[in-house]
């Protein structure tokens, strides 16, 4: 614990753009842990257990309840979604616009999947993932990334061909309603009863409005302004929100996402089949994620985290993978991903130990975030051994 506090204290301590208060966790497989807050001033404290918006980092979490429902038979990771989803039926794909603005499309040749979905794979993407998007959305008229429900925040078309690419988008959105239509239960009932529950999880929600306790914790979210940090009081995430956005909603502490974690590790919440399917490679192709350099530098960071340039990658059931394993840190497969507000997550489950590092900055991808997310990764697999 102690080297750890002195490689994040050190690292702090250099005389370069400041970050926010941030979170550090780890733990391993034997449930040992380390969790603990940096930053702190008399602005806002700092405590382990404040509540952060973890953004995207919420798929893992919905990740396991599709599993959970794949190994129940009450879902089919090759079955047309549009059994489930009726909106999906028959997709189309938007490939441009004619002279007079109209959007274009044809006929996809395949139906979308769950296993598309939870790779991002499906043709699916977020409005600032995709040029034809940003046109669709231009003509349409801006709006928030996120409304109060899934259905009116996102288009029901693609952008490619069902597993032609890997491409950013709301898979997991929808992989949530799935979960509500064969459960009968909303996604954060149904997680509470079958992940938070079991590992004694208790400080996470999708709704905020019905934990003043936990709004109370929320932690400040943060913007770079040149070499300042400038606190923001105007941002577009919904709240209160109708749906459970199981791809973007969840707020919750780094204590109880390593106790998530943990029931990963230790086989709590899913079956070892499960979890070796989750931990494996599934794209069909890789184009879009085989070149780091095909991304901007904070998509590039929020997509790779701390996977050094020279280590390829492919995706799994809701996470990245690294192929190989990273020297000094990562076992090869191990599975990571990111949250818009400079989250970061990675479970390795040869080794058996989780990290996560949470902080509410704007922009996504911080280049200094990353930098001091990969000192405590390797903290932390030198005090492993």
């Amino acid at each position: 614990m102690d080297f750890i506090d002195a490689t994040v204290q050190s690292f702090l301590s250099q005389d370069r753009l400041p970050l926010p208060r941030t979170t550090l966790g780890a733990v391993d497989r034997e449930g040992n842990h380390y969790a603990k807050c940096f930053g702190g001033n008399q602005e806002e404290g700092c405590r382990a257990d404040d509540v952060h918006w973890i953004a995207s980092a919420t798929k893992f979490i919905t990740s396991i309840a599709v599993m959970q429902c794949v190994e129940k038979g009450l879902l089919d990771l090759d079955a047309d979604i549009s059994a489930i989803l009726p909106e999906w039926k028959n997709p189309k794909i938007l490939t441009g616009f004619n002279e007079r603005d109209e959007p274009q499309f044809r006929p996809a040749k395949r139906p979308l999947t769950l296993r598309l979905l939870l790779t991002h794979s499906s043709g699916m993407a977020y409005t600032f993932m995709h040029p034809l998007l940003v046109r669709y959305q231009e003509l349409e008229g801006e709006r928030p990334l996120f409304l109060q429900t899934i259905r009116e925040s996102f288009h029901t078309f693609l952008v490619f061909e069902p597993g032609e690419q890997w491409l950013y988008g709301p898979g997991l959105e929808w992989a949530g309603l799935m979960i509500e239509n064969v459960t009968g239960l909303k996604l954060g009932e149904y997680m509470d009863r079958n992940i938070f529950q079991p590992v004694g999880a208790k400080d996470i929600t999708f709704h905020l409005d019905e934990r003043p306790d936990l709004r109370a914790r929320k932690v400040k979210l943060w913007e770079r302004d040149n070499h300042r940090l400038r606190e923001v009081t105007d941002f577009w995430f919904p709240d209160p929100v109708i749906d459970d956005i199981g791809g973007g909603g969840i707020y919750t502490t780094v204590p109880d996402l390593l106790k998530i974690y943990l029931g990963v590790l230790q086989g709590k919440l899913l079956e070892p089949e499960s979890l070796q399917l989750m931990f494996k490679p599934h794209l069909e192709s890789r184009k879009g994620l085989d070149n780091q350099e095909d991304h901007v530098l904070a998509n590039r960071n929020a997509i790779y985290n701390a996977i050094p340039k020279d280590i390829s990658v492919d995706y799994g059931l809701s996470g990245l993978l690294n192929t190989i394993d990273v020297p000094g840190s990562r076992s090869q497969h191990s599975l990571s991903w990111s949250g818009l507000p400079n989250c970061y997550w990675w479970i390795d489950l040869k080794k058996g130990v989780a990290g996560v590092y949470l902080s509410q900055l704007l922009p996504t991808g911080d280049q200094r975030a990353v930098d001091l997310l990969a000192e405590f990764e390797r903290a932390v697999y030198t005090v492993l051994g």
